[in-house]
């Protein structure tokens, strides 16, 4: 039963990433519906994946802008070669957050967000509804920003360790080990509820 379940679900992964193929093929055709496709999927992604790092809403709006037109821009050059699409654009968009960083000053924004909510106002949850959604991100400003990639990478966008170490330039048990330490850190940062972090943010046992 197991076996059969892991085969539907290394099917349907198959089929999205073939979907997902296809699309690319036609927007680098220039195809305008699939162009518009790709904007509408990643644009909400890169904006909350900004927004975690960055604190601050104007700031991710403009990550998100400049990386999606990087994106579109450079879609003709994309090659799959054993790399995802949604990787190609994470990494872009890690190179642009690592410029936009080093051109900030060296202290923390106090503007948290109170919310993942994109400009559309989907709401995007990091953990379940009884966790605090400010207290999480307060513990993910605690974490290094190497460790804080790899939670949002993991966790916020749904990357597995493999996908999230190619974007972030690591190996597998890098990222692991990234996860582990910041999870630790994590807890300690909320150590009123330091059992519900790991199910809130979807870890199973094991993988801790």
């Amino acid at each position: 039963m197991a076996a059969s379940a892991a085969g539907v679900l290394q099917a349907t992964v198959a089929d999205d990433a073939a979907a997902e193929e296809q699309v690319v093929a036609r927007a680098r055709r220039f195809d305008e519906a699939a162009l518009a496709e790709i904007y509408s999927t990643y644009y909400p992604k890169i904006y909350n994946y900004g927004l975690v790092h960055l604190g601050n809403v104007q700031a991710a709006e403009d990550l998100a802008s400049e990386v999606m037109l990087r994106v579109l821009e450079s879609i003709d050059r994309y090659h799959f070669r054993g790399v995802a699409f949604s990787a190609w654009v994470f990494r872009i968009a890690r190179n642009r957050l690592i410029d936009l960083q080093r051109r900030r000053r060296r202290r923390r924004e106090v503007d948290l967000p109170q919310s993942l909510a994109g400009p559309d106002n989907a709401t995007q949850h990091v953990a379940e509804q009884s966790l605090d959604r400010s207290q999480i991100l307060m513990a993910l400003a605690q974490l290094t920003e190497e460790q804080r990639q790899v939670m949002v990478l993991r966790f916020l966008q749904g990357f597995d360790n493999a996908t999230a170490g190619r974007i972030l330039g690591r190996s597998q048990s890098a990222v692991k080990s990234l996860q582990h330490r910041a999870l630790n850190s994590m807890r300690k940062a909320m150590l009123e509820e330091p059992l519900k972090l790991n199910y809130g943010m979807g870890l199973a046992p094991e993988q801790v």
